[in-house]
């Protein structure tokens, strides 16, 4: 699941223009506002996550599995949208540690698919993870980029119907794991026991909150 990613404002003058968002974020967490671009071409700030149905308000769902998008009737009557991201953060299960790394694209701008209701909330769709990532994290968001925009806004039906796109990716410490820190420190490369080599891997990818449901878990 998607659980924590980035976007930085100071350098693209295009979303500082938006009015937004006004700082670099590099720790977002779910039931933050958050960037997107709406199926109809606007942008707006949203909540992350969506309310479950018949559940406590606190419950909130903010991943969707593309697989399932529209059998599940939380997500099968909800518009399609966009999330701007410079990059995310996955866990690694290492023993009984997890360790994050962040994904990105040298800082360049790209989009998380994600459904959303206007007033509520919306979640990042995710897919099965590229086998170049499931060593780290069996899911991954579907990503895209200003090109495939509107392939995915306008019902792309299969994630095969996107471009792959290229990513880098390398371990960053677990403060990101903590909503108190969200500075640039997080997205530095850390040292895993001298294993440097694993810094700057690059991968063509297709593209501990009580909050969360069983069910997103699962994402």
């Amino acid at each position: 699941m998607c659980g924590r990613y980035t976007l930085s404002v100071s350098n693209k003058p295009a979303i500082a223009e938006l009015g937004l968002q006004s700082a670099d974020r590099f720790n977002i967490a779910p039931q933050s506002q958050v960037l997107i671009q709406t199926d109809s071409g606007d942008h707006a700030s949203v909540h992350w996550g969506i309310p479950m149905g018949g559940s406590k308000a606190s419950r909130f769902v903010t991943n969707a599995r593309f697989e399932t998008l529209d059998a599940k009737p939380l997500f099968r009557d909800l518009a399609r949208c966009a999330l701007l991201t410079d990059g995310w953060y996955e866990w690694q299960r290492v023993g009984a540690k997890k360790q994050p790394w962040y994904h990105h694209r040298g800082g360049r701008l790209f989009y998380m698919a994600g459904v959303y209701q206007s007033g509520v909330g919306c979640a990042v769709v995710t897919q099965s993870a590229s086998e170049a990532l499931t060593e780290i994290h069996h899911r991954q968001p579907v990503l895209l980029d200003a090109h495939d925009l509107n392939s995915w806004l306008n019902g792309a039906e299969s994630s095969d119907e996107l471009p792959a796109l290229e990513i880098s990716y390398h371990p960053v410490s677990t403060r990101v794991g903590s909503t108190r820190y969200d500075d640039s420190s997080l997205i530095a490369p850390v040292d895993l026991d001298g294993a440097t080599a694993t810094v700057g891997q690059t991968a063509d990818l297709f593209s501990g909150d009580k909050r969360f449901s069983a069910e997103d878990r699962k994402r």
